[in-house]
């Protein structure tokens, strides 16, 4: 690290560290922050600090460094406390009355801080670039892409952003204007005719403006000598706007599925041979976009003895009924499958667990809730069976993952059944 090898500053680190251990000799401190069993502790900075000016060996403080980092431990978590070391021992140079060496303290601080954040810096540009390669791959492995093919220029985007940070060359950084990219394009035309929400479609805008901007406040800092940690700070941020915007392409190419695909006539919904392909994208978009979806089947209780009773045009009333529920209490972005005769699929993007099960509860509600207009009245009810797919819970997309997916959710449904019917499981 910068001045550590010069004698002075050495000789003039280990006087103030000497000071304090004697200082706190009859008062140890009972202050201690473990992040995944690392130390990251001011006590524990100052072991390390004293080792590296004892040797003129700084590893084990950078080995320290990478394992918070690699531990996603927050920099200014390890800021904070590295900031109360330098107090302490910038406090023991004012004891001495020599103002000159405490300023001396305070410019080794500045500098050992800013080379434990390039240290941060490093460690998080490789990683980001892996973790967006990767997101890449699943998002160029698709067939279907649509508007995808925009969250994919952003990713190709972020790489150019962190190779330019990582060679600190200003002039390899992306594209600042957001209305100069393709998807600024599409979204002033198509895109803000597609979406129906006028906030919502401002929202989307301030979320690709703000990811653009990061370029410019990356590039007025990438020449400073002391800008490590806001740098990874705005790489974070930039990282954290590329992901929400993907979520946002993903839920708008959700919309354009519905909108372009072929529909079962009856109902209005996705023909089931296109489902596979659908699942395939949405378990590559949750790999890519980091977020679970859920998966909800369903079907029309005592569908059979409906069609026994009162005839099969009663029976095609009653999914027709059922459909006009279903379209009125789903999002613009829910994709919607005819699976069966009376068995449905729905396709919840960016929607975990908890949500989804609420979503198949208003559901069942309002069909129970909603007999078939008819002389007499025909009270219907239907069956649902709720899972959530994680993107941490498989490794590669294929056509066994896809049946695994539509298994496990039919294992619920059945549940649903077996349990009594006109319930959520």
């Amino acid at each position: 690290m910068p001045y550590w090898n010069e004698p002075a500053n050495r000789a003039l680190l280990g006087r103030l560290l000497t000071a304090l251990n004697a200082r706190l000799k009859d008062a140890p401190p009972d202050d201690t922050f473990m992040v995944e069993n690392i130390n990251v502790a001011w006590s524990h900075i100052k072991d390390c600090l004293a080792e590296a000016i004892n040797c003129g060996d700084e590893s084990r403080c950078r080995t320290m460094i990478r394992q918070l980092a690699d531990s996603d431990t927050p920099f200014l978590l390890f800021a904070h406390q590295f900031g109360i070391l330098r107090n302490l021992l910038v406090k023991e140079a004012l004891e001495t009355g020599d103002i000159a060496l405490a300023r001396q303290a305070i410019t080794l601080f500045e500098m050992m801080e800013e080379n434990f954040a390039a240290t941060y810096l490093e460690v998080f540009l490789n990683r980001l670039g892996t973790r967006n390669h990767l997101r890449l791959g699943h998002i160029r492995s698709l067939s279907d892409k649509n508007i995808l093919t925009y969250f994919e220029s952003h990713l190709e985007w972020i790489a150019r952003l962190v190779e330019a940070v990582a060679r600190r060359q200003t002039g390899a950084l992306p594209e600042l204007d957001p209305n100069a990219c393709q998807f600024g394009g599409w979204l002033n035309g198509d895109g803000g005719r597609l979406i129906r929400d006028r906030s919502h479609i401002a929202q989307i805008r301030q979320l690709h403006e703000s990811m653009h901007n990061v370029v410019g406040e990356v590039g007025n800092l990438l020449e400073h000598e002391r800008a490590s940690g806001p740098i990874y700070a705005l790489l974070k941020k930039a990282e954290t706007f590329s992901l929400e915007l993907g979520n946002e392409i993903s839920l708008l190419n959700s919309v354009i599925i519905m909108s372009v695909y072929n529909k079962d006539p009856l109902t209005g919904f996705l023909n089931r041979r296109f489902l596979d392909r659908v699942l395939i994208n949405q378990l590559e978009i949750a790999k890519a976009t980091e977020v679970p979806f859920s998966v909800i089947m369903f079907d029309l209780d005592h569908f059979k003895r409906l069609n026994d009773e009162h005839g099969h045009q009663t029976g095609d009333r009653a999914l027709e009924h059922i459909a006009a529920i279903v379209r009125d209490t789903l999002r613009q972005s829910d994709l919607i499958f005819r699976f069966g005769g009376e068995e449905f699929l729905l396709i919840a993007p960016s929607t975990a667990l908890l949500p989804a099960r609420a979503l198949a509860e208003r559901l069942r509600e309002r069909i129970a809730a909603t007999p078939l207009p008819s002389a007499p009245q025909v009270s219907l009810s239907a069956s649902f069976g709720v899972i959530e797919v994680s993107p941490d819970s498989y490794q590669v997309v294929d056509a066994r993952q896809v049946h695994d997916v539509i298994a496990d959710c039919d294992a619920h449904l059945y549940a649903a059944k077996h349990a009594g019917r006109n319930r959520v499981v």
